[in-house]
Order: C-alpha cells, then sequence, then structure tokens
C-alpha cells in the first residue's frame, strides 16, 4: 500500500513557500512570464527548476538537451547545474520568447553555456541521431502529442547512465480520470503505461508539480 500523501490546495501552498529557495533572477522571470496571461501555464514551477539544478549536478553532467523552451526558465536551471565549460542545446519551434529568455540567461551569467536551436523537435533530433551526438540529460516539456516520438529519440540520444525527465506525466490529475478522452490527456496516458514496462530503462514518476517522469537509460 502506498504512504502517498494527498496534495490539496494547502499543502501544494506550503510546497511554493517551503520548497523553493526564493533567487531574485528567477523570480522576476517568474514575473514577467506571469503577465503573459493564460500562457504562462507552459512555464515548469521555480521547485521543478530548482530540482532540475540539482540532478544536472548530482550527474555531473556535461552535455545537456531541452526539447521546449517557452521564456527559459528550465533551460536558465539546467546551466546553472552544468560546469562552466558545460553546454545545453534547447530546441524550440518558435523565436517568439527567445529575447525574453537570453536576457535572463544573460542576467543569471549563463548564457554562454546555452545554445539555442528553431526548429521542429521531431527533425532536429533525429538530425541530431544521425550526426551521432549524445547526451548527458534531457528534459521534455513541450507539444504533449509528439511526447511519444521526443520519448523515443531521447533514449536514442542519452549515454549510458543517462537521465531523461519529462514535465506533465500527471497532467492536472486527468490521467487518473478515465472519462478524459481527449487527444493530449490519452497520449500522456499511454506514455506513462509504456514507460512503466520499457526495460530499457529505470524510472519513478514524481508528483512534483504538474508531475515529472525521472528516468535513467541503462
Amino acid at each position: 500500500m502506498s504512504n502517498q500523501v494527498s496534495i490539496d490546495a494547502e499543502l501544494v501552498k506550503y510546497l511554493q513557500a517551503t520548497g523553493y529557495r526564493s533567487d531574485p533572477v528567477i523570480d522576476k522571470l517568474v514575473d514577467e512570464t506571469l503577465a503573459l496571461g493564460n500562457l504562462s501555464s507552459m512555464q515548469i514551477a521555480p521547485e521543478q527548476g530548482q530540482f532540475l539544478e540539482i540532478i544536472v549536478k548530482i550527474l555531473n553532467a556535461n552535455s545537456c538537451l531541452e526539447i521546449g523552451r517557452f521564456t527559459g526558465l528550465s533551460s536558465l536551471c539546467i546551466a546553472r547545474g552544468l560546469p562552466e565549460r558545460g553546454k545545453l542545446i534547447t530546441i524550440d519551434n518558435s523565436d517568439e520568447f527567445l529575447s525574453m529568455a537570453e536576457k535572463y540567461w544573460k542576467m543569471a551569467k549563463q548564457e554562454t553555456k546555452i545554445e539555442s536551436i528553431i526548429g521542429d523537435g521531431v527533425d532536429v533530433l533525429q538530425s541530431m541521431i544521425d550526426r551521432q551526438q549524445s547526451f548527458d540529460f534531457v528534459f521534455i516539456d513541450a507539444d504533449k502529442n509528439n511526447y511519444p516520438h521526443y520519448y523515443e529519440l531521447s533514449l536514442k540520444l542519452l549515454k549510458p547512465n543517462g537521465i531523461l525527465i519529462i514535465d506533465n506525466m500527471l497532467w492536472h490529475g486527468d490521467v487518473a480520470d478515465e472519462n478524459k478522452t481527449d487527444k493530449q490527456t490519452k497520449t500522456i496516458r499511454a506514455l506513462n503505461k509504456k514507460i512503466q514496462t520499457d526495460e530499457r530503462i529505470n524510472f519513478s514518476l514524481l508528483p512534483l508539480s504538474d508531475g515529472l517522469s525521472f528516468i535513467r537509460k541503462k
């Protein structure tokens, strides 16, 4: 039997208040992103970014890949976990918020670690595979309907013992509601099942913010 605590609104407030150490650059980036309105929901939570930074440091990663940049919070946190000569390549299909992201990368003195690529995620990943690139760490937070493709392509790009983290894997709780049958929910629900039985990896599904799938490639 699981001893998983039920996460209600009050506990979420507590986690946000005590599970994240305030950072002036990140706080400014979060505030500017919130000003975008409904679009701001695409940004990871600051406590998730803090988690990504720690994992990259523990992994002693030198090469990282991100699929889905938005306003650059996750990019910034991943870059902070890298050593001075480490490199993060971030992929997004639009440059709409790139200047905003770059402003905060520079403010945090992380801009030299980050290379931004604009293009279709599947195409860019396949091109990297064709060129035999590889990475220590991959983070996926992009269009949900392509998650199964990003998952398979990312596993090909990951080094053995590399870490893959996928955001939104609890999808507002909809994955647990069988009455939710929209395409995005069904796609994420199916990917969770696939990960559960995939013998190529070890994994843990973490209830951090909207859910992180934490995956180690064997």
